[in-house]
Order: C-alpha cells, then structure tokens, then sequence
C-alpha cells in the first residue's frame, strides 16, 4: 500500500508537468488569421487597396484587396495589433487597434477619400532691386548667325522688321539705326551683316538722346580665306491679280541681284566688296474721274502708268592691323537711285509724275586702340553726301479736283538737295 502511495505520488507531478507542456505547446502552435472586406463609404468595393497589420514590437505584415474588394492577412500571433487601410487618394478615418486570438476573424474596413492638402512654403528673400545695368534691360535683344535667317531680306522691308523689334522710341523721330556705329546710314544687305543690337543700353551716358528704339548693326569684316556669296531674285505679273479699279493688268516685272566677296589683301588687311542692282518695273494704277471739257460731264478715267526704278549700291570695305593694338576700319558707300514716272497711281494722273535721281556717298574710318587689359579707345569718322534732283514731266500749274483726280504738272517743278554731313566720335571703355 505504501509503495502504491509513493509510485503515485511521484508520477502524477510529472503527468501534470507533460499536460501543461502539451497545452502550451498546442496553444503557441495555433496562429490567427484575419480577413473581411474593403468599402468606400458608398459601400462600393475597394480593389487595390493596401492592409497593413503591426504588432508591439514593430513587424508588420500586409496584403491587397483583390478585384472583389477582399483581403486575408495569415500567420497572425494571438495579441495585440494596430492595423492600417489606404488606397489611392483614399484611407481609414483612424488606425484600428485590435486584440487577435487564434483563429480566424473577419474584420470590414471602410475608407474615406483623403482631405485634399497642400502645403505652401513662404521663404524670406530680399525684394527684387531695380537696376539701370543693360543686362537688366528687358526689352535688349541680339540677333546673331541664324537668328538673322528670319528676317527680310530685302533692306526696306529688313528695316521694317527691326524698328517692329525695337517698339517706340523717345522723341517725335522714332527709332534710330546705327551702321557700325554710324548715324544716317543705308541699311546693308543681310548677308553682310554680323550682328543686330536692340535697346542694348537706353541709359548708355555715350549717347546724344534716350536709347529707346536704338538698332544698332555691326557688319562683317574681311575673312582670311577668299569667299563670295551670289543671289538672284525676279517676279513678274504672271502671278499678280488684275487690280478690279484696271481694265488691263498693270504691268510689273522685279530682278534683283545681289553678289559679294571676301578674303585677304595680306597677311595685315583683309577686304569686303558687295554690290547690289534692282531693277523694278511696276505699273501703277490710276482711277479717277475727269470732267468733259467742253460739257464738263463727269468721266471715270482708269488706266496704268508704267514706272520705272534703277538700283544700285557698291559697297567696298577694307580692314587693316596697324599694330598689335591697333586697327584700322575704312568702308564706302555708293548709292544711286533712279525712278522715272514717281508720284504717278490713285487719284494723279501721268502728267503729275516726275523723274527722281538719289545719290548718296559715305566714307566711314573707325580706329580701335586697345590701350590695356580692360581699356579699349575707338575712333570713327564718317562723311555723308546725299544728292537729290526732282523734275516734272510736266512743267506749269498744278490741277487738284477733290475726291476725283490731281492733273496739270506737278508743283515739285525742278529742284535738288545736296547736303555734306561730317560725324567724328570718340569712346574709351574701361
């Protein structure tokens, strides 16, 4: 009896140790598994949309809904859990913390749509200063290489085209071109051209009046290997309209060529020549009425007046190192031009045109000395010489009926202008 006692009482403590193990070890094994659905508050289903579970010491797990808006999130130990939703533009109003157990648990999530934000930020900056430095001025412009392309290349409607870039100037006079730096001069071919600058400096002190519509135009100098440049350009009536107030078309031809070359004198001097010849033949349209002279009955009178125009610039240039520092720039100018029947079409009559003969002369000496690291002196000389004749087809009085025609001769009768302009200038930029 005593022996049955003490068999018992020692296997029993160890049949109590091996249950409780046995318990512990079933209850770690078993593992918790969470799952429901995703909404919107519309009760639409949620595909896509992320589950995030995380335990007290930091371990997540996650999963997506799938296309019916269900998730599962397997492999859960029983405790507690802090769990999070999101899908695009979308998330739970507030994290969800929950206590698991083994098993499975079914948990619905329903997401809002995000509150838009936006987050400005305001940094302390010095207020923008005014400045008069010409890399401040907003309307500067440079026109260089094949920013030229996009220009005309006919020299008045090139002239155009610039004082548009330029916009008002100051004063009643307009915008102002400068040739090299030179005032008053004709506008050169676009092929000679270097580069264009536009109100590059309107508070410059170098300058006579405001800087405002300032073009300035600097050409080409000699080249050190020969080069030559040739252009043709002709038009004709064939592709005009007939002008409705004509009977006939008004007759017009254009040819217009243009050649220049470059390259070296010496190893010193290097030259530039172009040459320019238009010649334009256009009729010019007249409607008017005239009166019969001897009932003095109101005839409309239409018809064409063919006028001619002759062209032709030469431009030489010659570029010469004097010294290591100095340089040496001369460059002439001949103009002539000749229009026969002017001031003819609309309401005057052929007996009101005139012959007109223009003929200018420039001579243009710049020297530039360069005096240091950062001074440079220029010199320029420039001598004009316009000279212009007017001659009436028809001497005597002239006839101006109002609203109707411009008859009898025309009051320009025979007149002529020479002027001699002389300009010296003189710079030292430091």
């Amino acid at each position: 009896m005593a022996l049955k006692r003490t068999i018992a009482a020692r296997v029993l403590p160890g049949a109590c140790y091996l249950l409780f193990f046995l318990a512990a070890t079933l209850g770690f094994g078993q593992s918790s598994v969470l799952r429901g659905t995703v909404t919107d508050t519309t009760g639409a289903i949620v595909p896509g949309a992320t589950i995030t579970v995380t335990d007290a010491a930091g371990a997540s797990r996650s999963a997506t809904s799938d296309p019916s808006g269900t998730y599962s999130i397997g492999g859960l130990s029983p405790g507690t859990y802090t769990l999070n939703a999101s899908a695009p533009d979308m998330a739970l109003a507030q994290a969800i913390h929950l206590d698991t157990k083994a098993g499975t648990e079914t948990l619905n999530l329903t997401l809002q749509v995000k509150a838009l934000v936006q987050n400005l930020n305001v940094e302390a900056e010095g207020a923008p200063s005014v400045s008069t430095d010409a890399a401040n001025n907003a309307s500067a412009m440079v026109l260089r290489g094949s920013d030229l392309d996009a220009l005309s290349d006919d020299p008045n409607d090139l002239a155009d085209d610039l004082q548009a870039l330029a916009g008002p100037a100051a004063g009643p006079n307009g915008g102002a071109i400068y040739i090299d730096g030179f005032s008053g001069g004709e506008l050169p071919p676009k092929n000679t051209i270097r580069e264009i600058r536009i109100n590059q400096n309107p508070f410059a002190p170098e300058y006579d009046k405001l800087g405002f519509g300032r073009i300035e135009i600097f050409t080409k100098p000699g080249t050190d290997k020969f080069h030559g440049t040739f252009g043709y350009n002709f038009a004709n009536d064939f592709w005009n309209s007939r002008n409705p107030y004509a009977l006939q078309k008004a007759p017009f031809h254009l040819h217009e060529l243009n050649g220049s070359i470059s390259g070296p004198l010496n190893r010193r001097a290097s030259f530039n020549l172009d040459v320019t010849r238009e010649m334009d033949d256009n009729g010019n349209v007249v409607n008017g009425v005239t009166l019969d002279p001897a009932t003095l009955t109101p005839t409309p009178f239409t018809g064409s007046v063919l006028s001619y125009s002759r062209w032709t610039r030469v431009t030489p240039r010659i570029d010469y190192q004097l010294s290591q520092n100095h340089t040496l720039s001369v460059r002439y100018v001949f103009n002539n031009d000749d229009v026969r029947n002017a001031g003819t079409g609309a309401f005057n009559l052929t007996s009101r045109g005139y012959h007109y003969l223009g003929r200018s002369q420039t001579v243009q000496v710049t020297e530039t000395a360069v005096l240091g690291a950062n001074t440079i002196n220029e010199t320029r000389f420039q001598y004009f010489r316009p000279d212009t004749t007017s001659v009436a087809n028809t001497p005597g009085y002239a006839l101006q009926v109002l609203g109707a025609f411009n008859g009898g001769g025309n009051p320009i009768g025979s007149s002529s202008d020479t002027q001699n302009n002389y300009e010296i200038q003189n710079y030292t930029s430091i």
